[in-house]
């Protein structure tokens, strides 16, 4: 099934479960600023004589027993309820990056996964051609040897050598599949779930070649990541959330007011008494002074995070941005030199080797040479577009991505 990398990351915005299970994250912290804006609800009393002396009754709510009501109201001071819903908002926003740092994960392991089928497809067709012409020169050898024309050593070298590409193949395919189940859990696609389909990758063949990470300039790419890390925004907003907590802790030490009216029938010395009630705690234990203390340490605590989340940031985009110089600069120097040299001269090899021109040694020497050289240089261009997206992932914002060219064959079988 052919799959466009534009197709495959909408896809993994729509379906991917990690990611619509962050959604669902936000939206439970935002609930928490609706919960922090809430005024605390009144609290009613209810005070009723059992047994009223004077009339000999039992719960006697007529005049002659006595009742009590009060309703209170609690009134939070200190600007308590701005606070809370600041330390919530912050929460909120702090789940927001969380979002998008795993988002940038796994978009970025899309594009790897994507990248490692694609070349090493082409490699595992590479040895489907090297070992369909081996096989009919291993062939004509047993043809020969029955002639006795060979000597069995021969015979035997060439078909270990046989075995040893049949073994790298099966190897390199077992990879594919483990990426293609990677693929699968990544999209999260029901038309993609049949262990049966096989993965075609659809590149922008234009883009790669083309891309150049010797341009970028270090100086450009750290101020990006700076501005789009999201590990570095929820650094900073952890900062601001324990900055807000610690003002919410020292209002936190004013105490509260309870107020509100009350009524009380036959309990007083008039019959019916109206009166007022308030209620502040006084605060001469306990002012939150541990609380205030421990916000004050978190604030420390996050502003050294802080300071090394950045040494963090522009080490990997440092570190990031040299692999992808070596690595591009290593396949400019080789391709289309000698790997294209060794796979004109492969044929005439073989034909040298059947019409007895070399001898075996010289001929599996050619093909090992050969085969290292055609598959390293297919692991280089893995190991670039993995070295050129580890740039895309340490900035945290695409600055080395592919132009997408819409394709109606995408996702098509």
């Amino acid at each position: 099934m052919r799959l466009e990398m534009a197709k495959a990351e909408e896809l993994l915005w729509k379906n991917n479960l990690l990611l619509l299970a962050a959604k669902y994250n936000i939206d439970a912290k935002k609930a928490g600023i609706e919960q922090a804006g809430l005024y605390a609800n009144p609290s009613i009393f209810i005070d009723q004589s059992i047994f009223a002396e004077p009339t000999r009754r039992f719960f006697d709510f007529t005049r002659a027993g006595q009742t009590v009501y009060q309703i209170q109201q609690l009134f939070l001071l200190g600007g308590k309820i701005d606070k809370r819903i600041r330390v919530a908002e912050l929460s909120a926003k702090m789940g927001e990056q969380e979002f998008y740092d795993l988002a940038r994960a796994l978009v970025s392991k899309l594009r790897r996964t994507l990248y490692f089928i694609h070349y090493y497809r082409e490699a595992i067709s590479f040895y489907d051609g090297s070992l369909e012409a081996l096989e009919k020169t291993v062939s004509s050898a047993e043809l020969a040897y029955k002639r006795r024309a060979i000597l069995q050593a021969e015979l035997l070298r060439l078909k270990a050598l046989l075995f040893f590409l049949r073994k790298e193949r099966e190897d390199l395919r077992i990879r594919v599949l483990e990426k293609e189940a990677d693929l699968r859990v990544l999209l999260n696609e029901d038309k993609f779930m049949s262990l049966d389909i096989a993965f075609e990758p659809v590149l922008n063949q234009e883009f790669v070649e083309n891309i150049e990470p010797g341009k970028l300039k270090i100086s450009d790419i750290l101020q990006t990541a700076r501005q789009f890390r999201p590990d570095l925004k929820k650094a900073v907003q952890a900062l601001r959330y324990e900055e807000a907590n610690l003002e919410l802790q020292h209002a936190n030490a004013i105490p509260d007011l309870a107020f509100g009216p009350m009524y009380n029938r036959g309990g007083t010395a008039f019959q019916n008494y109206w009166g007022v009630t308030a209620q502040l705690n006084i605060p001469l234990f306990d002012r939150n002074q541990g609380n205030i203390k421990a916000a004050e340490k978190s604030v420390l605590v996050r502003k050294q995070e802080l300071k090394n989340t950045i040494l963090e940031v522009e080490n990997d985009v440092n570190v990031a941005l040299a692999t992808a110089k070596a690595k591009d600069m290593l396949y400019r120097r080789f391709r289309n030199t000698y790997t294209k040299d060794y796979s004109d001269l492969a044929q005439d090899m073989i034909l040298s080797y059947e019409k007895r021109y070399i001898s075996i040694l010289e001929f599996a020497d050619f093909f090992e040479t050969y085969r290292s050289s055609i598959v390293e240089m297919l692991r280089l261009q893995t190991d670039r577009m993995d070295a050129i997206e580890g740039v895309n992932y340490s900035v945290g914002s695409g600055v080395l991505v592919p132009n997408y060219k819409p394709s109606t064959e995408s996702g098509r079988e």
